[in-house]
């Protein structure tokens, strides 16, 4: 079992809880956890833990539970796990890592045929209202209540951690520093060996503040002094840090899309809001199209001059049905007709258009309250 996902978002807390529900029937001995965080040899613990602890050889043994955290630090994972694996049917691992490298090509060539995948998204709106104690019940009957917990989190967006918490300053110093400083700081040098950690920073620092903004390479490479290579490298790696996500421009004719202009997002609304904590308050439509982004696992947006949708998600039938989304913080007639209009122009059937808090119905556009765009994701994910 292969588990990714941005940092923080509660990794290693589904670890132990998988952990103490073994122990209420194992033998402790047969269970090992490991945390690659700080230096390591690599995942050679296997052996140790073979002759110190378990005492007995692996297939004498029974089932075995290893839990590696953090395992992208550990040199030569994929190829260590494999050979256990294959010599020993009888031990489960359980790996973790705040890196989609843990799927890179390599390791999913070694580990073919001998994994399940498993991302941990960033902590929901629905799950945030669990931590708080509050009822999602009591919310259709008051939007205020609905409002003034949605606009909390989308501050701490993502974050188990931060629910109960009152301090916007250590809220922001937080996410500053345990998830995007450790990211930038240690994560992609370590796993890229790559070491300008002022590019790093720069690029967060145009994306954070700015987002949907198009990555537009070579803009990016003039004004950065750096080659259009390696901020095309550098991008990827942020990406693939989880700290950011991108969408690809849909092309409705040939239901494909195109790789380049890509538009790039923060992971979490809460990103924001560490960065900027003013910019965060005072751009209401860039941080709600960024949680409508995260909440729907969008992956594509619609641009053809001058018309332009925030989102196509595809469902249905062998993936062939969009659905085009769009994000206002106030929906009025002029944009329904304008968004109408662009649903007819992409080819679809209906289209939905995500407001603050209205929602009503008209022709072929729903309007919903962001607050309950997880719903509606959930709803779309299983509509035939």
């Amino acid at each position: 079992m292969i588990i990714t996902g941005l940092r923080r978002t509660g990794k290693t807390t589904l670890m132990y809880q998988a952990i103490e529900r073994l122990l209420e029937t194992e033998d402790p001995r047969k269970v090992l956890y490991f945390s690659f965080e700080e230096p390591s040899p690599g995942p050679k613990e296997v052996e140790h833990y073979e002759k110190g602890v378990l005492r007995e050889p692996f297939e004498d043994a029974g089932r075995i539970y290893v839990f590696f955290d953090e395992v992208q630090y550990a040199s030569g994972w994929a190829s260590t796990i494999k050979r256990f694996y294959d010599l020993y049917p009888n031990l489960k691992f359980f790996v973790s890592g705040s890196s989609s490298l843990l799927l890179s090509k390599e390791a999913l060539e070694r580990l073919a045929g001998r994994f399940f995948f498993l991302e941990l998204k960033p902590l929901t709106f629905f799950e945030f209202l669990e931590m708080k104690g509050a009822e999602v019940g009591r919310l259709e009957g008051s939007k205020r209540r609905a409002e003034i917990l949605f606009s909390e989190y989308l501050m701490k967006s993502g974050f188990p951690e931060l629910a109960g918490w009152g301090d916007e300053a250590k809220i922001a110093e937080y996410i500053r520093s345990v998830v995007v400083d450790r990211a930038i700081l240690r994560d992609i040098p370590v796993i890229f060996g790559s070491r300008d950690i002022e590019l790093s920073e720069r690029l967060m620092g145009l994306i954070l503040p700015n987002p949907g903004m198009i990555a537009n390479v070579n803009a990016l490479s003039e004004s950065l002094g750096r080659s259009r290579i390696t901020v095309s490298n550098y991008l990827r790696y942020i990406e693939a840090s989880m700290l950011v996500r991108s969408l690809s421009n849909f092309r409705p004719a040939i239901l494909s899309s195109s790789r380049k202009l890509r538009k790039v997002y923060p992971a979490a609304p809460s990103l924001i809001f560490a960065y900027d904590r003013e910019a965060f308050k005072e751009s209401a439509g860039a941080v709600l199209e960024t949680y409508a982004v995260g909440a729907l696992g969008a992956r594509h947006y619609f641009r053809e001059g001058r018309k332009e949708v925030d989102m196509i998600l595809k469902g249905g039938t062998g993936g062939k049905e969009i659905l085009p989304v769009e994000v206002k913080t106030s929906v009025g007639e002029r944009d329904l007709r304008k968004f109408s209009g662009l649903v007819e122009y992409v080819g679809a059937r209906r289209g939905i258009m995500i407001s603050f808090n209205q929602a009503f119905s008209s022709g072929n556009v729903e309007v919903y309250p962001a607050y309950y765009a997880e719903r509606i994701f959930q709803h779309e994910a299983t509509r035939e």
